[in-house]
């Protein structure tokens, strides 16, 4: 056993790219250093707080699952400006709004079915 051990930290001293053998007492000072110096809010905000939510905490395929929901959500962003809008599907609604005395308001079409159908007259 004590072989397998030392054939595979030499194979790993190998791979290290010559660079030199670091001990276990060196690397836990670097680290205290480095956290010593940082500013109190840094330190703060970079540690992890562990909430029930944690993806560490939960079962890999409760992760998928809440992934492959967040993916089956579609976002809706802005619309778009034309100058003749027009019905795209059946399900397209043409809605007339802000209209006031002085203006006639603007043309919309909104579409509940699919939201990239969302259009807005421009200025005339």
């Amino acid at each position: 056993m004590s072989n397998l051990f030392r054939s595979l930290a030499s194979s790993m001293r190998a791979l290290s790219l010559a660079a030199p053998r670091a001990t276990a007492v060196n690397t836990t000072k670097t680290v205290v250093s480095t956290h010593q110096t940082r500013c109190l809010s840094q330190g703060l905000l970079s540690r992890h707080i562990c909430t029930p939510m944690c993806s560490h905490n939960r079962p890999v395929a409760v992760c998928q699952s809440a992934k492959n929901g967040l993916q089956s959500k579609q976002q809706s962003r802005g619309m778009k400006v034309h100058s003749a809008i027009k019905k795209r599907c059946e399900h397209c609604k043409v809605v007339r709004r802000k209209a006031n005395k002085r203006q006639n308001g603007y043309l919309y079409i909104i579409c509940p079915a699919n939201p990239r159908h969302k259009q807005r007259q421009g200025y005339r």
